[in-house]
């Protein structure tokens, strides 16, 4: 039971204001004052008393917790799934964006129009992308505020965002990919690798000759290749899970060369010294080749490696794959991405199924 009595206080018009006095879910004696008269104290231990009884009680001290002080321990939990260029991503979208705004805010001070006004400042500014990766910083940090019960609801839930726009897929057909490959000086494999599996450039990379299989026409996907500050970091693939992928006949003969005499744990593509190739860049191998394509050939498109996917999405779909094919072999988290990145290149299926369907006399 709440006791509210009235004390002395000099700031105060009429020489007092009054306290409330109850105990908290521990059992410890706690103390709110400041109210500037009986009623608006007695309305405040009515509500105070209601919150202890039903579980949603939180802790003065714990709602004067800042956003700051919960990041490191939100930090250290999520990175631990994430590839090395995502947490990169993350660790400067909270240092740019976040912790400047939120870092010293209470967490009883972060509302929902503080964030929402937060929310349209920095999508005038930035892209869609970057206030999307930053409101969700902010909103794993609450989360984890909800859970460890330091506010009662996370303020950052049905905020509204800027859309982002759809990204256009480049891709190159069968034919555009070997005459790419046909111009390429050096690492004609890897294209072939890229352009027939659809793996990212990380994980070919990172591929050792004991992640092949000729025999059974597989390769094991299950590290990532990250370049970072100028460093090689081999880590979990994007998604951290392992996977196994087909690889064309023809693809594995001209590999042959990459693998023979090599042990299990050697690199199959390395560079002149015997390390991890890196991304290639705008003088490299990869754009002399794509320049030269490009000479005899205006409408081939300006493509980059990773661009290769699209272009075994397309291989794959064109030959008949389902989508359950298309999402393993590419390593998309579920079907439903598989479909929003390639939908329109199904379209052919949808033909041949209406073109079947024939009327029954």
């Amino acid at each position: 039971m709440a006791s509210i009595k009235k004390y002395a206080a000099k700031s105060a018009k009429n020489g007092y204001m009054w306290r409330v006095q109850y105990r908290d879910a521990k059992g410890t004696s706690r103390t709110k004052s400041g109210f500037a008269n009986k009623a608006q104290a007695e309305k405040w231990a009515a509500q105070n008393t209601v919150n202890l009884a039903a579980g949603d009680w939180i802790a003065p001290e714990d709602q004067r917790t800042t956003v700051d002080e919960l990041w490191d321990r939100w930090w250290a939990s999520k990175k631990t799934h994430l590839a090395p260029s995502s947490q990169k991503a993350i660790d400067a979208s909270w240092r740019t964006h976040v912790k400047p705004q939120w870092g010293t805010t209470p967490l009883a001070q972060v509302t929902p129009i503080a964030v929402q006004d937060w929310i349209d400042t920095l999508s005038g500014k930035r892209s869609a992308t970057i206030t999307h990766r930053a409101v969700e910083i902010l909103r794993g940090l609450m989360d984890d505020a909800v859970r460890f019960r330091k506010i009662k609801a996370n303020p950052v839930i049905g905020v509204r965002l800027p859309s982002r726009a759809k990204k256009k897929h480049t891709t190159i057909t069968e034919k555009q990919l070997l005459a790419l490959v046909d111009k390429a000086e050096r690492y004609q494999s890897l294209l072939l690798f890229l352009g027939y599996t659809g793996a990212r450039w990380g994980e070919a990379t990172a591929l050792t000759v004991g992640d092949i299989d000729v025999k059974r026409r597989r390769a094991t996907i299950n590290k990532s290749a990250w370049q970072t500050k100028g460093e090689i970091i081999v880590g979990s693939t994007k998604t951290s899970e392992e996977r196994v992928i087909g690889v064309p006949q023809h693809v594995l003969d001209a590999m042959k060369s990459d693998l023979k005499g090599k042990l299990p744990n050697a690199l199959v593509w390395t560079n002149s010294f015997g390390r991890h190739v890196t991304g290639p860049t705008r003088r490299s191998w990869f754009h002399s080749a794509l320049d030269r394509v490009r000479s005899e050939d205006e409408s081939f498109p300006e493509i980059t490696p990773h661009d290769l996917r699209h272009a075994c999405a397309s291989i794959l779909i064109s030959k008949g794959a389902s989508v359950m094919v298309v999402q393993r072999q590419l390593g998309h988290a579920s079907a439903k991405m598989t479909l929003d990145k390639y939908a329109h290149l199904f379209e052919d299926d949808l033909d041949r199924v209406i073109s079947s369907v024939v009327k029954l006399s």
